[in-house]
C-alpha cells in the first residue's frame, strides 16, 4: 500500500494482519478470527473507504456495537492497535481509535467452587469423554481450546502433561505435572498414538435413528461438544450455577496457588504475567473464609441449659431470680 493510493478497507485489514503475524503479534488462527471480526464490523460501518480518511466518529460507532464495557474496551483496543499501525506506516497523522473515551471494566463475575464442589464434579464425570474433559480441566488447569487440542504426543513424558506451542495461547508451550488425582486418566490417554485426539470428535453411527455414536480418534471435538460435557458432569453433581471449562480451570489455580504458591501457579496456568494469576486469587476462596470464620460469633447463640448423665437429666446451671438474689430453683422449693 503506497503513501497516497487509496485502498479499500478489507485490504487494509489484510496487509495488517500479515504484519501482525510477521510480528509475532497474532500466532494463532482464533486470535485473527476476532481481529478480523472486529475490524470488518469496522468496515461495515465506514463503507469500506480508506481508513486514511476514519475519523473518531467513525470509531465511536462501531463501538457503539457492543454494550458491555469489557467487551467494548477489549474491541477497542483492536482498533487501537490497527490506527496505530496505519500511523506508523505513514498512512495517517494520528490515532482517532486513541481520541475515544477508555470504557471502564467491571469486574468479572466469577462463580468460585468449593473444594467439596470440584470433588463433587470429578466423581460425577461418566464415560471416558467426560472423565477425560473433566479431569484435564480441574487437575491440568487446560483452556478450552487446550483441551480440545490434546493428542497422544501431549502424553509421551512420564509425569507431565505436554502443551504445545500449536495449541497454547500465544503460541506458548509450557509443561504441567501430572498430580495424583490426574494420573489415571493420564495413563489411559498415553496409550494414544501421537496423531489422536483426547477428545475426539464423535457422529452418530446410524444416521436417522441417532441411538449410537462412533469416534472418530483423528477430528479433535467441537467447543462445544466440550461445553457439553461438562455441563453434564455439573448438572449430574447437582451444582446449579453457571460452571463453565474455564470456571474448572479457575478451581485448579485456587487448588495449586494454596498449596505450591502463586508462582508454581503462573507457570502451571500459563500466565505471562504474575498480575494475570493474581486475578484469579484476589480473595481468598470459600473454603478459607468458612475455615478462617468457624469461631466467630456475637454471642447470640444461648447456651445449653441442661446436662444429660446417664439417663438423668440435670440443670447446667442454676438460674437466678427475677430479684437476683436466689437462684429459681431455691424459690421453687421454698414456695412448695
Amino acid at each position: 500500500m503506497s503513501e497516497t493510493a487509496a485502498v479499500r478497507f478489507v485490504r487494509a485489514i489484510d496487509l495488517y494482519i500479515g504484519d501482525q503475524r510477521a510480528e509475532g503479534r497474532i500466532n494463532s488462527l482464533q486470535t485473527e478470527r476476532e481481529y478480523r471480526y472486529v475490524l470488518r464490523c469496522h468496515a461495515e460501518d465506514v463503507d469500506n473507504r480508506d481508513p486514511a480518511y476514519t475519523n473518531r466518529d467513525d470509531v465511536k460507532r462501531t463501538l457503539g456495537r457492543w454494550q458491555h464495557p469489557n467487551t467494548r474496551s477489549k474491541h477497542r483496543s483492536i482498533l487501537v492497535s490497527f490506527y496505530e499501525w496505519m500511523v506508523e506506516e505513514g498512512h495517517r497523522p494520528s490515532n482517532p481509535a486513541r481520541q475515544t473515551k477508555r470504557p471502564r471494566r467491571r469486574p468479572p463475575k466469577r462463580y468460585r467452587l468449593t473444594r467439596d464442589e470440584t470433588i463433587a464434579i470429578l466423581e460425577a464425570a461418566r464415560g471416558s469423554r467426560e472423565r477425560r474433559a473433566i479431569r484435564l480441566a480441574v487437575c491440568a488447569g487446560l483452556r478450552r481450546a487446550e483441551l480440545r487440542g490434546m493428542q497422544g504426543r501431549h502424553f509421551r513424558r512420564p509425569g507431565w502433561v505436554w502443551v504445545s506451542a500449536d495449541i497454547g495461547k500465544g503460541g506458548k508451550e509450557r509443561w504441567i505435572p501430572v498430580i495424583a488425582d490426574l494420573e489415571p486418566v493420564w495413563e489411559e490417554l498415553a496409550g494414544l498414538a501421537d496423531d489422536e485426539y483426547a477428545l475426539p470428535a464423535q457422529r452418530f453411527r446410524d444416521p436417522g435413528r441417532n441411538r449410537e455414536r462412533r469416534d472418530y480418534a483423528l477430528s479433535p471435538a467441537s467447543y462445544q461438544a466440550i461445553w457439553r460435557l461438562v455441563k453434564q458432569a455439573v448438572s449430574r453433581a447437582g451444582i446449579s450455577a453457571n460452571i463453565t471449562p474455564h470456571t474448572l480451570r479457575h478451581a485448579y489455580c485456587d487448588h495449586v496457588a494454596r498449596h505450591a504458591g502463586l508462582q508454581v501457579a503462573q507457570q502451571a496456568m500459563g500466565h505471562a504475567n504474575l498480575a494475570t494469576t493474581e486475578l484469579y486469587l484476589s480473595a481468598p476462596t470459600l473454603d478459607e473464609l468458612a475455615h478462617a470464620m468457624r469461631n466467630v460469633t456475637l454471642g447470640t447463640r444461648p447456651e445449653p441449659e441442661h446436662t444429660f448423665q446417664g439417663s438423668e437429666v440435670r440443670p447446667l446451671k442454676p438460674k437466678e431470680a427475677p430479684t437476683g438474689i436466689e437462684p429459681v430453683s431455691t424459690a421453687l422449693q421454698a414456695a412448695a
